[in-house]
């Protein structure tokens, strides 16, 4: 028996999409890549011989015109997000975009106003919520008195300062994801805001009306050879550490455990949970070492991790050899996949989305604002939202 299929059609087909959203359309049960509009003519060559969809096109109108497209998935540029979003819903099509949904508050009020005229649900690409490990997290907390501390780091030393966005507000731009996620874990928002720095690297606050903190380090520091994102919570007599949503180390709930997360595509999972995350760091940091195109396009300075010799290494990296020959990269499982087959699953059984909304879009773009205001004034800001009431 043939499983009902979400006919998808994708705006923008770079190496991110390629390397996640359209890989995981292609290998689910419940979708099926209708189209491909990007405006290179090499990457659609390229994608139609990796993916196969029904048809590709430099015009992404045609998609929208498409009856038989269901689900429209946006990866363009950042400043493109909210005039696609906005066509695309009017279109009647259901909508997953990547982060973030806007650029400043009239964007969002104007994505709002398209969700709210129109029948399709809108997703943006906040892809912790549906990371294993912060789920789990999420799950452990919501028995923990209040008030709650979190120290987020999230640096990205690969980011080229040749690039746009290395000289625009990286808060927005990569920082949104951690900004969404402290809004989802807490189940409110902020009263005040503080940041410190410049656009490219920050030191956010933000306090709750009960007293909790979430403080965020956010920017382009860094190595490469170190992991990426860091998360601590603690609470009264509780706390939790999380390394690269690999590795999670559990206090003050009796009968709880530490826990390991395989990586992306389960690469090594038997390996990662049998040596733990000493492994996953170790043969991350080796791979990358090795992989001189990586450090190329990305102009990173990269240095051989080098391990005490009383700590010799679990695992001869010389053997190595990808289990899935199309991943791109040894990364953390950041819950790409399953916020999109999520996504489809709910288009086609009628039920409502577990994803970020266009609500938590405009929020996170809000926050975002706010704390570029705190910035420029060099003090600390109130907070009020004037999108969390709007109902999409």
């Amino acid at each position: 028996m043939n499983m009902k299929q979400a006919k998808v059609g994708f705006i923008g087909a770079g190496s991110f999409v390629s390397g996640y959203h359209l890989l995981t359309a292609r290998d689910s049960r419940n979708m099926h890549i209708q189209a491909i509009a990007d405006i290179n003519e090499e990457t659609l060559r390229v994608q139609t011989a990796k993916f196969h969809p029904t048809y590709v096109t430099t015009d992404y109108q045609r998609l929208l015109k498409d009856p038989d497209i269901d689900l429209i998935i946006i990866g363009t540029k950042h400043d493109l997000h909210a005039k696609l979003i906005i066509e695309a819903l009017d279109a009647g099509k259901w909508v997953f975009c990547e982060k973030p949904m806007a650029q400043d508050d009239a964007e969002a009020r104007a994505v709002l106003e398209a969700c709210r005229r129109n029948r399709g649900r809108l997703a943006i690409g906040f892809n912790r919520r549906f990371s294993p490990a912060y789920r789990e997290l999420k799950r452990l907390i919501q028995s923990t008195p209040k008030p709650w501390f979190f120290y987020y780091r999230q640096m990205c030393p690969y980011i080229n300062k040749a690039d746009f966005y290395y000289n625009q507000a990286h808060i927005l731009y990569e920082g949104s994801h951690i900004l969404d996620l402290a809004h989802w874990l807490m189940d409110a928002l902020p009263v005040r805001l503080n940041m410190t720095g410049s656009l490219e690297n920050n030191c956010v606050q933000m306090e709750f009306e009960d007293g909790s903190q979430f403080m965020l380090l956010c920017g382009t520091l860094g190595s490469y050879s170190y992991w990426k994102e860091q998360l601590e919570f603690c609470a009264e007599n509780h706390a939790i550490n999380i390394a690269d949503m690999v590795d999670m180390r559990v206090r003050g709930w009796p009968g709880e455990f530490d826990r390991l997360f395989p990586p992306y595509l389960n690469e090594k999972k038997e390996e990662v949970l049998k040596y733990g995350f000493d492994f996953y760091d170790c043969l991350r940091s080796e791979l990358v070492y090795r992989n001189k195109e990586f450090i190329q396009k990305w102009n990173i300075p990269m240095e051989h991790v080098r391990r005490p010799a009383t700590l010799p290494p679990p695992y001869d990296i010389d053997e190595y050899r990808k289990e899935n020959p199309e991943l791109q990269i040894f990364f953390p499982d950041k819950g790409w996949r399953q916020s999109l087959i999520h996504f489809a699953d709910c288009l086609l059984n009628g039920s409502e989305p577990e994803n970020a909304s266009g609500v938590d879009g405009a929020v996170s773009t809000e926050i975002a604002m706010a704390l570029l205001d705190s910035l420029q004034k060099r003090q600390r800001v109130i907070f009020h939202s004037q999108f969390l009431t709007i109902a999409p």
